[in-house]
């Protein structure tokens, strides 16, 4: 019975953990070294479809769209660093994921 309930919780905290490691994430962090001028932040929504949920691809998803909204609100040559990025909610049935990200837009 004690076998069981190790396995049970050992089972549930990959769970959790393989749960939590796709709700948030951070992305391309300025380092402390690292000089830029920083302009203002962007915020964005996208969707990601499919079973692509991937870390990778949500990284490039946030970045894409933050900085597709950082251009219309900024001109010359920007870029978007410390994104964070988190799970909104999503339709399970039909495989559509929404999240919210923030950056900050930076002058290169």
């Amino acid at each position: 019975m004690k076998a069981k309930k190790t396995l049970f919780c050992l089972v549930l905290s990959v769970l959790l953990v393989c749960l939590y490691s796709c709700t948030t994430g951070q992305y391309m962090t300025m380092g402390r070294n690292e000089n830029a001028e920083v302009l203002g932040t962007v915020n964005a929504e996208f969707t990601i479809s499919g079973s692509f949920r991937y870390r990778n691809v949500i990284n490039t998803q946030a970045y894409i769209h933050l900085l597709a909204e950082a251009q219309k609100v900024y001109e010359g040559n920007i870029d978007v660093r410390d994104i964070s990025w988190a799970i909104g909610g999503g339709d399970s049935a039909n495989n559509n994921y929404q999240y919210t990200a923030t950056g900050k837009v930076i002058r290169k």
